[in-house]
């Protein structure tokens, strides 16, 4: 059986030419990342809205499988990305302050207004929760896209007479559609080793070995941007991030949640956003239709761009409520915040696109006593505490009429 697949991988290997991945910038994050570099992706995760991940396991005989690698890309724009590759086994230590940057690089990460493309299960995610960085919770409310359920159903379309009808998707129907074959050899290697070549010292014949295995780590889920983009899953998008400044896009939706928000005048307009953008990355050219805007044309993009950095930084640090009663309101909801005496700078809804589960976002003004607001408000604004409310809520008012 074993020397058949390796027949068929060498059929697709000649068939094919070897699989060319679009441009990338490769971080490595374990006990050797600096705070600055944690600091530069979470700022990229905020600029965009499309990623990939994947993980890599370790199997051990009679038990369950070690997870050993998360693979991350943040995709930028359709032809550059940062690749990141977490060491789930050489993390920081508990009590080291980068620990902290790396779990708030989920945080930020894990979030409902996320696109996040998994080949596969999510629930293999569940197996890295574990090692405290982040909880099924917030993986449930990313709520991440089966890019291989997407894939068959699109093969299938294409190629009725040659369905797939396994759970998974073979290697040579994605060699097809990509005209490119992906080496698989790697699939069981100990990607628990530590890939970086920071981490220890290596002779020249170690370091050969590992570069195939980051090659195959970066690769396996690098296809998946390609994937996305041949089935046009995503919307054109260009890098959010310049060496001057932030490119902003919004909705009608966003402009209306902040006029939804009936005290945002009371908030200090200073700007402090500094977005810290890579050093490579040249900035894009004003279009010349923009530069011949005349001065009342420019004003209102502007004040839109204005409004959405100050969105932007009252967001900064929040607290995200999922699966609340959708009869709450804005109002309601800060009256029960202030009543908590929690300091807050915004509050806005949002929907998932699968469940359709609403949550709320609470931005916070002071982000050292994140914790403890969380813990004094994360259990509310569900249905019981929503009957609560309105049965108090009429009882005042039935005893203020006596």
């Amino acid at each position: 059986m074993l020397s058949q697949q390796k027949l068929h991988e060498h059929e697709l290997a000649t068939k094919y030419p070897p699989f060319d991945p679009l441009k990338f910038e490769q971080f490595f994050v374990n006990f050797r990342t600096t705070d600055s570099t944690l600091i530069h992706l979470i700022d990229q995760i905020k600029s965009s809205t499309v990623f990939t991940l994947d993980t890599e396991s370790i199997l051990i005989p009679y038990q369950l499988n070690k997870p050993a690698l998360i693979q991350f890309q943040i995709i930028l724009s359709e032809s550059f990305s940062s690749v990141v590759l977490i060491e789930m086994c050489h993390l920081p230590r508990a009590y080291e302050h980068t620990l902290t940057l790396v779990k708030q690089f989920f945080q930020t990460l894990f979030n409902a207004d996320k696109n996040i493309f998994i080949w596969g299960d999510s629930r293999e995610l569940h197996n890295f929760c574990s090692y405290n960085l982040f909880t099924c919770d917030q993986l449930d409310l990313c709520n991440p896209i089966d890019l291989q359920n997407e894939f068959k159903t699109h093969w299938n379309k294409q190629h009725p007479h040659q369905p797939t009808t396994s759970a998974s998707i073979n290697y040579s129907e994605l060699a097809c559609e990509l005209s490119q074959w992906l080496d698989k050899c790697r699939t069981t290697s100990s990607f628990d080793i530590g890939l970086d070549r920071t981490l220890y010292h290596f002779n020249s014949a170690e370091i050969e070995h590992y570069q195939s295995l980051i090659r195959y780590a970066v690769y396996d889920f690098l296809s998946m941007q390609q994937i996305i983009l041949k089935l046009k899953l995503i919307e054109h998008q260009e890098s959010n991030i310049n060496p001057s400044n932030e490119i902003i896009t919004a909705t009608l939706n966003d402009l209306t949640d902040m006029a939804r928000d009936d005290d945002q005048h009371d908030l200090p307009t200073t700007n402090n956003f500094e977005p810290i953008s890579p050093a490579n990355i040249q900035a894009d050219s004003t279009p010349k239709r923009q530069q011949t805007l005349t001065k009342a044309e420019r004003r209102p993009i502007h004040n839109r761009t204005s409004i959405l950095k100050q969105r932007k930084r009252y967001y900064k640090n929040e607290i995200i409520i999922s699966n609340i009663d959708r009869r709450f309101t804005i109002k309601q909801i800060k009256g029960i915040i202030k009543y908590y005496s929690v300091p807050y700078s915004a509050v806005k809804f949002s929907t998932s696109s699968t469940t359709r589960k609403q949550s709320v976002h609470i931005g916070i003004r002071s982000p050292s006593q994140l914790n403890d607001y969380q813990h004094q408000i994360d259990h509310l604004f569900t249905t019981s505490h929503y009957n609560r409310f309105i049965n108090h809520q009429q009882t005042y008012r039935s005893s203020s009429k006596r």
